[in-house]
């Protein structure tokens, strides 16, 4: 039993029925196990990164206010999201345009922008605050606008005019008073074009810390769903601490495969205010904290960092076979949270990355990655 499975854990009763009716029908594959290292002889070794642009802010265009994403398009396009805006850049870092519209007109934001999708020839905007799901071409125009009559939780991928979603399932809470780290679950759910919600019999848990005071509660995130879309079926996760990546095949609806590795946690050594409650401080970190695709590969970042080296990044196939193991030379990656983001994002030999510099003033680096 893990850190977080031994802590309380609360499930709902209504998930049990679904549960119910979906076993039989529905079966999950057996997580691939793959040893502590991989089979590469060059494992362990440091690609080089060689700095070709940096994005700062400039006056009269746009402002890095909160980035807290980045994601590049099948043109070589770049964007940065923002809880109030999607800035474009082209495949030169040349500034766009902001594609986020605020107000509340067809097509418009007043809620923070929660998840985006960037597709071949259209993007996916998400507001889980005002339950707004918002379609717009490459440019920013107005393809359609759609309100959600209920809360679908975080945006996955989107396939055949469906919409995957991880919902939160409305359970048991814990009692009044009893503060601590906590999984919940959330059940993965389609949102079609008729404004239908399926739900399907896949459970991902997630993890939070509940803090209760007099007269108020307040809660954090530990950890989250992070997808990427390896093509337009293919939606590579994962949701839980401890590493564990699941496979989503858009088409059907199901967890095709899930895979892991041995893995040695990283404690979380992040030090707290005084008086900080002990029992909502994780023991370590995330094992993993950003999902990149590059030549067929998937890239796991994870959250093991060495101060001459950087930080280690896992090499899987497709199949989730771990073939490989380097270590991408970044010291600036922010690691003062259980999640370590890392926002970055790759298109052909180029990583960008969102980077605070000793002002906490943020860039957007774009390197070139070397020999590989």
């Amino acid at each position: 039993m893990n850190e977080y499975s031994a802590r309380r854990r609360f499930v709902p009763a209504a998930a049990a029925t679904l549960i119910l009716l979906g076993t039989t029908a529905v079966s999950f594959p057996q997580v691939i196990e793959n040893p502590k290292r991989p089979p590469s002889p060059n494992a362990g070794r440091i690609v080089p990164l060689k700095e070709v642009a940096r994005i700062t802010d400039e006056k009269g265009k746009f402002f890095f206010v909160q980035p807290i994403a980045v994601f590049t398009g099948r043109d070589g396009s770049v964007y940065v999201q923002e809880y109030k805006q999607l800035l474009k850049f082209d495949p030169q870092g040349r500034f766009v345009k902001n594609l986020l519209k605020r107000g509340s007109g067809p097509g418009e934001l007043n809620d923070n922008l929660t998840d985006v999708l960037i597709l071949e020839k259209e993007i996916i905007l998400w507001s889980s605050n005002s339950l707004k799901l918002i379609r717009i071409n490459l440019d920013g125009r107005l393809i359609a606008d759609k309100t959600s009559q209920v809360p679908l939780g975080s945006l996955l991928g989107t396939f055949g005019g469906r919409y995957f979603f991880l919902k939160r399932e409305i359970g048991e809470r814990p009692k009044s008073g009893i503060s601590g780290i906590f999984e919940n679950d959330y059940r993965l759910v389609t949102f079609n074009e008729r404004g239908e919600i399926v739900p399907t019999p896949v459970l991902m848990p997630c993890t939070s810390s509940l803090h209760f005071r007099p007269g108020s509660v307040s809660s954090g995130t530990i950890s989250r769903p992070m997808p990427l879309a390896a093509d337009d079926r293919s939606v590579f996760l994962f949701h839980s601490p401890e590493y564990l990546i699941k496979l989503l095949d858009l088409e059907t609806g199901e967890i095709v495969r899930s895979f892991k590795r041995e893995y040695d946690r990283v404690k979380y050594t992040v030090k707290t205010p005084p008086g900080y409650p002990a029992e909502l401080v994780p023991k370590f970190h995330n094992d993993l904290c950003r999902l990149l695709w590059r030549n067929d590969r998937l890239w796991a970042v994870t959250s093991t960092f060495d101060p001459k080296k950087g930080i280690l990044v896992d090499v899987f196939s497709r199949e989730g076979r771990y073939l490989d193991n380097f270590y991408l030379p970044l010291f600036k990656v922010r690691r003062n949270n259980p999640q370590i983001y890392a926002p970055m994002a790759i298109h052909g030999d180029f990583l960008y990355l969102l980077e605070a510099d000793e002002d906490d003033l943020i860039s957007l680096i774009k390197y070139e990655i070397g020999g590989n």
